[in-house]
């Protein structure tokens, strides 16, 4: 439409347009402290020309789309980083506390105590029938045998503690997958009306983020935009709803289920994947660890122990230096408990002998472990290395994963971040094109006038 009128509507909507720019620049001022929130950007494009007498007219400006300025790639690269860093952050903590159970190397750690205990035995060979000597060999068997028993109640007790950290962790997936849910649902409504949904758009992917952090989830959107969730194969949400889980506990083993159907949720890693593979998987190896140890410790000394003799008239015999069976249960036998000249230290009873206490000294050196590799003490030190190891590998994965997620939130923050002063150019440019429209309306109008003085 050509003439004043066509001039006057061509500024019109040049006003509006740059009225929106204002107001979408406004917008990301606002928000520039907001975490999870993606600037936004006005699609300016020419309006459709206008068909004359003399060929093709421009008609103005006109708003394609208010933008969400965000990068679906970087965004699954910072997922999946999340679930990474999840699980090494977790396991690093939990595996820390039990490094500092075995507070080793020190004078009090298990590893001193099974050292003392054969070293007793040594002692007790240089004077056989001396009662202050078998008393030694009682309280170094004690200290190791409650040390042994610390270790397993500490393990124990791990174990129970974080079982509400699962449970914790499932309600806290339950609560977002609905909330992704919930927001796909609001994303879709305002889409089929024409809207832009882009704060409903970060309200989803701040949802996801914090998913991302407790579990592996793989996401998947349509043509549409809509998400599916997947976790381990299993679908937590989709735009035809979602399912909510459980743990539950079988067979020693805690699993996560679909609440519904109790099929099993393969979650792997994230801060839910790591604490599941501690309860399930090492705490369980490090007690059956401690339990081998304290196991033949308890059969290696019995056995050399049961061939010799006490001391008294006839001499005891046959007795067993220790009862229990593991880690939890190894124990100084009722015999010698009640009585210390229920040790054997001879071999045949007579005064001075020395060859049983001698045998059981060597049992530190002897290649009882692994298959007859190690000894007591390398076994022991191998497990203590294994937690350092396991703490160490946590703690490096957690420092390179720290590493890739601050270099994937600055590619984030170069597309979604807002630069206040980059928005206040944005704001001048806009103003500028807004006072220009206003001037040309006031054009139009001084020319309007004209002519209405020129017909008066």
């Amino acid at each position: 439409m050509s003439g004043l009128n066509g001039i006057l509507n061509i500024a019109k909507n040049a006003l509006m347009a740059q009225q929106v720019g204002i107001e979408v620049t406004n917008h990301n001022v606002s928000n520039a402290g907001t975490l999870g929130y993606s600037r936004q950007r006005v699609n300016f494009v020419t309006a459709p020309a206008q068909l004359e007498s003399f060929g093709y007219l421009g008609s103005g400006v006109a708003i394609a789309s208010i933008q969400r300025q965000s990068n679906m790639f970087i965004n699954q690269q910072i997922w999946t980083t999340n679930y990474n860093l999840g699980q090494a952050t977790q396991q690093g903590q939990i595996l820390d506390q039990i490094q500092s159970a075995l507070n080793e190397p020190s004078d009090t750690g298990l590893g001193a105590m099974i050292t003392n205990f054969f070293s007793s035995f040594q002692n007790l060979a240089q004077n056989p029938e001396d009662s202050a000597l078998r008393n030694s060999v009682v309280q170094s068997a004690t200290s190791m045998n409650n040390t042994f028993h610390q270790l397993h109640s500490t393990l124990q007790q791990l174990q129970g503690d974080l079982t509400p950290e699962i449970t914790s962790r499932v309600d806290q997936i339950n609560t977002l997958v609905k909330g992704i849910w919930q927001s796909d649902q609001t994303i879709a409504a305002l889409q089929a009306n024409g809207a832009e949904a882009n704060d409903a758009l970060d309200q989803r992917d701040n949802q996801i983020a914090a998913l991302s952090q407790l579990a592996n989830v793989q996401v998947r959107q349509d043509d549409k935009g809509a998400t599916t969730i997947v976790v381990g194969g299993s679908v937590l949400e989709s735009s035809s709803g979602y399912i909510t889980l459980k743990a539950a506990t079988s067979g020693g083993q805690v699993q996560i289920l679909n609440e519904d159907t109790s099929q099993p949720v393969d979650i792997s890693s994230g801060e839910l994947g790591g604490i599941l593979q501690i309860v399930n998987t090492t705490i369980p190896n490090y007690k059956s660890e401690l339990d081998s140890l304290a196991s033949t410790i308890i059969s290696q000394v019995n056995a050399i122990h049961e061939t010799g003799y006490g001391l008294g008239t006839p001499p005891s015999t046959g007795n067993d230096f220790f009862a229990g069976s593991d880690a939890s249960t190894i124990a100084i036998s009722a015999a010698v408990s009640s009585d210390v000249n229920a040790i054997a230290a001879s071999g045949d009873g007579s005064p001075g002998d020395n060859s049983v206490a001698l045998s059981l000294a060597d049992l530190a050196n002897a290649l009882t472990m692994s298959g007859g590799t190690e000894t007591i003490s390398q076994n022991y030190n191998s497990f203590v290395a294994d937690v350092g190891s396991s703490v160490q590998a946590s703690t490096n994965s957690e420092q390179s994963q720290n590493l890739v997620l601050t270099q994937l939130q600055n590619q984030q923050n170069s597309i979604s971040g807002v630069s206040t002063d980059e928005e206040m150019v944005n704001l001048i440019q806009f103003q500028k094109g807004f006072d220009a429209a206003a001037k040309v309306i006031t054009s139009v109008n001084d020319m309007y006038q004209s002519i209405l003085n020129m017909i008066a």
